[in-house]
């Protein structure tokens, strides 16, 4: 993508209304708004995305022998996808209205929901899981080899990024990334990945999401998603006409193309 040189757009991270993404603060805000982890923009994705390589790297090692973790599970949608295939599938948030809804949805026997804390001391016996994974959640850094069989095996999927040309196409909407996501040292350092106990083996893999956002407006609700109405309303008014501008420059029939960026983090019990 060409850069361009004529729009310079505020920084919507500087104004004072800014929740920091995926804070207490940020899902706070998130809960009592929308009450689910959902995306609010329109857009397409080339196959297979990101969460359908996690889904098929984590479904590679669940049996129907296998007892699974679900930590931060949000409203159940991905957990509910393991209830036909393992033994036994527990899913943990602490949002209680998440839990509610996935427990409303739940049609697997197999399958059940808790409202825990993740930082807190689990209440599961030792060594109990062949699995534990977590879908953007939080890492268990203490717990995981408590509860996981010797055998066993965690596995993450993050978010580290979003660029493809989406910041040199509109400079200063989006912060430069706070790391170079193809530096996998410094995933381990933001995740702190050494301070878990008790793990080893830890792995880290690039996954490259290929995404086309469909209209202008999707670059500002992507850009805005989890912040206040007063915040959208200034970054609508700043931005949006200079956003169509380019977008409609530049978009392919499926939209403006960007690439997401996920590191996906394994680790073992010893």
């Amino acid at each position: 993508m060409e850069m361009n040189d004529k729009y310079i757009f505020p920084d919507p991270s500087k104004h004072p209304d800014w929740i920091t993404p995926h804070s207490p603060e940020w899902y706070s805000k998130l809960n009592s708004s929308v009450g689910a982890y959902r995306y609010p923009w329109n857009s397409t994705f080339e196959m297979p995305n990101a969460e359908m390589m996690f889904a098929e790297h984590l479904s590679s090692r669940i049996t129907p022998d296998s007892r699974v973790l679900d930590v931060g599970c949000g409203h159940g949608d991905f957990t509910s996808i393991w209830g036909y295939k393992a033994k036994e599938v527990i899913g943990i948030d602490n949002r209680e209205n998440f839990i509610k809804r996935a427990e409303i949805n739940n049609n697997h026997e197999s399958t059940k929901y808790l409202v825990v804390n993740a930082d807190d001391e689990l209440p599961f016996p030792d060594h109990y899981f062949d699995i534990v994974y977590t879908k953007k959640g939080p890492w268990l850094y203490k717990e995981a080899s408590r509860i996981l069989k010797q055998s066993g095996i965690i596995l993450g999927l993050y978010h580290g990024g979003t660029d493809g040309g989406l910041r040199d196409l509109f400079p200063g909407l989006f912060s430069p990334l706070p790391y170079d996501p193809y530096n996998l040292d410094a995933v381990e350092e933001r995740y702190k990945l050494y301070q878990s106990v008790g793990l080893s083996q830890v792995r880290i893999r690039l996954l490259e999401e290929v995404e086309y956002l469909s209209a202008p407006e999707d670059v500002l609700i992507k850009k805005c998603f989890g912040q206040s109405e007063e915040l959208k309303d200034f970054v609508w008014s700043q931005c949006l006409k200079g956003v169509k501008e380019i977008f409609y420059k530049h978009a392919t029939e499926k939209g403006i193309r960007v690439i997401n960026y996920h590191h996906l983090i394994t680790a073992k019990v010893g």
